[in-house]
């Protein structure tokens, strides 16, 4: 009787041990997202939360908008925009100096060029959220065409991995 039951836990064993793996199937399809593209026009105007802001981004804006509201801009952010005429514009931008970089860099002072000119210089001497707000002469803009603007903080927080931390851009460009 026992010699029985052996031989069916044995039998059962290897018989389980032996099954056929499951037939190859393909991998499920793979599928693409909406793709966001260039905007036609570039705006006067954009958020860093829109999904048409990286084609507004020349360079030195971080790619990854946090908390779903602004980025971070490291030594020399630069943008570009298009306004449809040169008369009746101001420069506005809303960011934020962060407490984390203001206690290693003491006051900043930003520098805003237009098409390589600099207009405004404004030094900021505590963290918190600020609104810049300048009215640029209509000979600094090109009509119809892409403006180009540089925003230079005069100085950056190192981080330890070397990245260089500007400032918080919630959004910037021209408005009337």
């Amino acid at each position: 009787m026992h010699l029985i039951r052996f031989l069916l836990v044995i039998v059962a064993l290897v018989a389980t041990g032996c099954s056929r793996s499951p037939e190859p199937f393909p991998p499920p399809e793979q599928r693409v997202g909406p793709l966001v593209e260039k905007p036609a026009t570039f705006g006067a105007f954009i958020a860093m939360n829109d999904p048409h802001a990286d084609a507004y981004i020349l360079g030195d804006v971080s790619p990854k908008v946090e908390a779903n509201v602004w980025r971070w801009t490291f030594r020399r952010p630069e943008l570009q925009f298009q306004v449809p005429s040169a008369e009746g514009w101001k420069f506005v931008m809303d960011f934020a100096i962060a407490g984390a970089t203001f206690e290693r860099t003491g006051p900043v002072a930003l520098s805003v060029s237009i098409n390589g000119r600099k207009l405004q210089q404004q030094r900021y001497t505590k963290p918190g959220q600020y609104k810049m707000e300048f009215a640029v002469p209509p000979d600094a803009l090109k009509a119809g065409a892409l403006n180009h603007v540089m925003i230079e903080p005069d100085k950056v927080w190192i981080s330890t991995d070397g990245t260089a931390l500007g400032f918080i851009l919630v959004s910037a460009g021209f408005r009337r």
